[in-house]
């Protein structure tokens, strides 16, 4: 074997000494456990890095110009992701991400090369912002120095996509973007998951003819299909776009609340109706079931079968694009070409909808719209109460977008709204603003309370501190935050004229 190879394998036969085996693991303490995973994760990104590098190399000698004289082809695979596939065991998607983060991985050593890669750097942000090179320069030089891991880069690259004019204010925009997003990684402690749901909401901020444009995309597939097996069963395949989802699964939550992970503060009369259902021999897939073809046929007969409820779908929107919606379709009714148009943003959602979608929705009677200032705040009457109003309930819903909790992919209806002075501490925190509270969900609520957690604001953002750790920023989930984090310091056309 050549040394290269031979060095790697002798790594790997040491690894396989000093790598723990279960018992050991199971005799540890809670806080070497948690050690030990941090460094078995610093030991696999290193690995993954590599990996990806060797990935992108045999994408670019199996490329499809070089014909049969291909790595991969002569290799019996059609492509250099297959061979890598076929090499690593892993599934298609993986091995297509380890070759693009091979390629961003190169892209880095060639803006920023490091003199010695043994030795860590630390972070910075301000490193990031000297970089040269495209949009995505920051964050390939990111995931290179292990500031971001190989999936939050991945993630964060792909929700934002690259610019579709190759302008410099377009190029400028997306760094920006791409730079906010790093830092709310680090703040945050994002996961992948977060970190792509932020970047597509950035995305449609940016871009908002495409964002109108996806908007009508997924709608354009929206299909019910119906299959009558042969045992007599019925299936229906029903896929419908995000604002058909808001009003399908708002009520049937709330009307299954409690078997779904709910609220826990509820009324004598939702206590009883939790009760009742957790006496129900009926999985939750059957009551979901039970209950959507229940409100199907309530809305042909209106027997009522959710009593008083009355379905709504909250839509966040600014001022500011609400006015845009309404010039836009009083530019369309007029047959002149509409400006700009306005974005709304669903609970728990990171597709917008379009202004027309809003000012159709607002018409319907079944849709609130939620009105906020250039901070993200709703404006609200300060309240000497205990627990938080249903309309703060509302305000703090389309501000947060779900639990704040990074990780945490609870939606608003499942969430508590949490009161970030407590009460008990005297009178000075008698005061139930929307501003003072966030929403949680019911774990992450008990589990803050139970284990000293406390979380604080400073100015407009809110930061977890648990003992003994250093304070995370929580970063919210509603689209609305991305717009108006977009509009924060952002230069106009005049100022980059200037």
């Amino acid at each position: 074997m050549i040394e290269i190879v031979s060095r790697v394998h002798d790594l790997a036969v040491s690894a396989e000494s000093a790598l723990p085996r279960s018992g050991e693991i199971a005799a540890l303490a809670d806080a070497d456990e948690t050690a030990l995973l941090v460094e078995l994760a610093a030991l696999r990104s290193r690995v993954d890095t590599a990996m990806a590098a060797v990935a992108a190399d045999i994408e670019r000698k199996s490329a499809r110009e070089l014909g049969a004289a291909g790595l991969a082809r002569r290799s019996g695979v059609r492509s250099g992701v297959e061979l890598v596939q076929r090499l690593t065991g892993v599934t298609r998607a993986d091995a297509s991400r380890a070759v693009r983060t091979g390629e961003l991985l190169e892209v880095a050593e060639q803006i920023a090369p490091v003199p010695n890669a043994s030795v860590p750097l630390p972070r910075s942000i301000e490193a990031l912002e000297r970089l040269s090179g495209a949009w995505d320069a920051p964050i390939a030089v990111a995931v290179r120095n292990a500031w971001l891991t190989i999936d939050q880069g991945d993630a964060l690259r792909r929700g934002l996509g690259a610019p579709r004019e190759a302008s410099s204010s377009d190029e400028r925009a997306w760094r920006a973007a791409a730079l906010r997003l790093v830092v709310d990684a680090w703040e945050g402690e994002l996961t992948p998951e977060d970190v792509k749901r932020l970047a597509a909401q950035h995305r449609a901020v940016l871009d908002r003819d495409w964002a109108v444009g996806n908007a009508e995309r997924l709608h354009e597939q929206r299909s019910l299909k119906r299959h009558v097996r042969g045992d007599g069963m019925v299936k229906y395949d029903l896929l419908v776009d995000p604002m058909t989802d808001a009003q399908l699964w708002a009520p049937l939550f709330r009307h299954l609340a409690p078997r779904l992970g709910g609220p826990r503060f509820m009324t004598e009369e939702e206590r009883d109706r939790a009760a009742e259902l957790d006496a129900d021999a009926r999985s939750n897939e059957q009551l979901l079931a039970d209950a959507f073809t229940g409100f199907l046929i309530a809305g042909v007969t209106g027997s009522g079968v959710f009593g008083k409820y009355v379905p709504t779908v909250n839509i966040a929107v600014t001022l500011a694009d609400l006015r845009a919606a309404q010039a836009a379709d009083e530019a369309r009714r007029n047959g002149q070409d509409p400006p700009p148009d306005g974005l709304g943003w669903l609970d728990g959602r990171s597709e917008p909808v379009a202004g027309a979608d809003i000012l159709t929705a607002v018409c319907s009677g079944d849709h609130l719209a939620t009105l906020f200032d250039d901070t993200g705040q709703a404006l609200d009457v300060t309240r000497h109460e205990r627990t938080f109003s249903g309309r703060q309930r509302t305000a703090l819903a389309l501000r947060d977008g779900g639990c704040l909790i990074p990780g945490c992919t609870m939606p608003p209806s499942a969430c508590e709204a949490h009161h970030i002075n407590p009460w008990h501490e005297g009178e000075h925190s008698h005061r139930t603003e929307t501003r003072d509270g966030v929403l949680l969900c019911r774990f992450h609520h008990l589990n803050l309370h139970n284990q000293g957690g406390r979380i604080e604001r400073r100015g407009g953002d809110y930061w977890l501190r648990w003992p003994g750790r250093e304070p995370a920023r929580l970063i919210r989930k509603h689209g609305l935050a991305a717009q108006l984090r977009r509009a924060e310091g952002e230069p106009t056309e005049e100022g980059d004229a200037a």
